[in-house]
Formats: C-alpha cells, sequence, structure tokens
C-alpha cells in the first residue's frame, strides 16, 4: 500500500527515526533496570523540542517486549496524538500476529510518498527467530518498487542490520540474507540510505554511495564494539534525518541529557 504524506515537490521534509522501544504491557515495570515507557516518551518529547516541523515517523522494530494487544493499543494511542504521520515495521520481539502492519498482507512492503521522496519499509522479521531475513518474494517486490519510483529519492528501512558492527554476539542476529538485498539495490542510483535499528546504538556505513544507518534505542543501549552483550552508559535517542528537496540527506542522532537504569540481572536473550 501506498501513502501520500505530501505532494510538495520543492520542499526538505523532516523524517524521524525511532526504534526498539521494548514497550511492556504494564508500563510501570522496568525492562534491564530503565522504564521503556517513560524514556519513550522523554524521546518523543526532545523531538517535538527539536524540530518544531515534523512530516513523519518511522520506528525501525522491536516495538514491544511484551508484545500484546494492550501493548500495541497504547502505542498507537500516543502516537496518534502527537498529530504527526507515523509509520512502523516489526522486529524480532514483536508478534506478528499482533503488530500494527500498515498491509491486510504483512509481507508487502509499505510505501511512503514525501513529494519526489519514498520510504520504503520492509518486514525483516522472522517468526520464533531473532536474526533477520527478508523474503524472497518482498525482495522482488522491492525491485518492482524501486523501477516505479526510478525517479523518487529513496529510503528503505528494516529491522536488522545488514552490516556487520564489530560486535560478534549482536551479528550473529543481522539480516543474514544481507547480501541478496545489496544484489538487488545495486543496479539503482536513486538509493539515499537504508535505516534499521536492532543494534541500540548509532552507526552510520557506506557502500556504492548509499549510507546504511542505525539509531539508538529510545531505553537501553548496546555496548559497541563488545565481542558478549553488554549495556552501554549512552542515554537514549533517535535519529533525525533532513530529506532534501535536492535527493541529499542530513542526519543527525539525538540523545536525552540525563536518563537512569537501575541495576539488573535480567537477560534479554540473545545471547
Amino acid at each position: 500500500m501506498t501513502f501520500q504524506v505530501s505532494t510538495l515537490s520543492q520542499k526538505d521534509f523532516v523524517m524521524i527515526q525511532i526504534s526498539d522501544t521494548h514497550l511492556l504491557e504494564t508500563p510501570e515495570v522496568e525492562f534491564l533496570g530503565m522504564h521503556p515507557e517513560q524514556s519513550f516518551h522523554a524521546v518523543v518529547d526532545l523531538v517535538r523540542q527539536q524540530h518544531h516541523e515534523i512530516d513523519v515517523i518511522v520506528h525501525t522494530g522491536d516495538l514491544a517486549q511484551n508484545p500484546t494487544t494492550v501493548t500495541y493499543q497504547r502505542y498507537l494511542h500516543y502516537m496518534q496524538s502527537l498529530g504527526v504521520p507515523f509509520f512502523q515495521t516489526p522486529g524480532n520481539h514483536d508478534n506478528p500476529a499482533l503488530f500494527p502492519f500498515h498491509e491486510a498482507d504483512p509481507s508487502q512492503p509499505t510505501v511512503v510518498q514525501l513529494g519526489q521522496w519514498c520510504i520504503i519499509l520492509l518486514n525483516s522479521a522472522q517468526a520464533e527467530r531473532i536474526d533477520g531475513k527478508i523474503a524472497a518474494a518482498q525482495l522482488q517486490q522491492l525491485t518492482e518498487l524501486l523501477t516505479q519510483y526510478h525517479d523518487r529519492h529513496i529510503i528503505i528501512a528494516c529491522h536488522h542490520h545488514p552490516f556487520a558492527m564489530q560486535s560478534a554476539w549482536i551479528d550473529q542476529h543481522k539480516l543474514k540474507n544481507s547480501s541478496d538485498l545489496l544484489d538487488v539495490i545495486q543496479p539503482f542510483s536513486n538509493i539515499k540510505a537504508i535505516i534499521c535499528g536492532h543494534v541500540h546504538q548509532d552507526s552510520i556505513h557506506t557502500w556504492q554511495g548509499i549510507e546504511f544507518l542505525s539509531t539508538p534505542s529510545t531505553c537501553i543501549q548496546f555496548k559497541p564494539k563488545s565481542a558478549a552483550f553488554a549495556l552501554d552508559e549512552q542515554h537514549p535517542g533517535y535519529r533525525y534525518i533532513c530529506l532534501k528537496a535536492n535527493g541529499e540527506i542530513e542526519t543527525q542522532v539525538y540523545r536525552l541529557e540525563v536518563s537512569h537504569r537501575n541495576s539488573s540481572t535480567e537477560v534479554l536473550g540473545y545471547d
């Protein structure tokens, strides 16, 4: 399905990427020593303080740690209250049977149009698995969409990271068929960036002129380049992306100045 957010062609658009909110069914409960609901709302408050005009918000997965109807409905109600178009694609912690997809068929990509820009949301989550894979049928649909929108500037969004983070424990759970994705996008020169979540940290990797961007979680952060699972002391945050009318992007990560995480013996279940 295609969503037309704006038809203006000579406009710079503000896109906000949030990820890995790990919301719980009961918002007062902690997750790995942090309250995901509180930190999520604090990050969104920061977004609204920093950017007075926001055109779209994209959530790149692991919306819920407790993926229940209650959790998802509370998320939707909160996001709808912001008055900003928002879209989400699932992560490995989400429940595909309950996730608020934008398509009746969750294997279908979602296309968001903003003037000369298109954002294509892909589903990289696999049932009962931590690592990611984009199904062959979805890659074929991506090829067709890229051909259809050859005259637009393209952003692709999914949950799992295509390139290694030099962190052994999380890299075993990356997008396992990233080479297939690269084969699909390689012929197209209008793809500007691929954004992902999953890794709970900021990174930029450039391949053939395409920026591959990960973003901090709105709650806990993973320690970069750690061989084993470890949490980082960095604060929750989000990624700002300016989609410029000339086809260029500008991006910056913003973080809360203060956040609080209690000590915890919980295990996330990755390693």
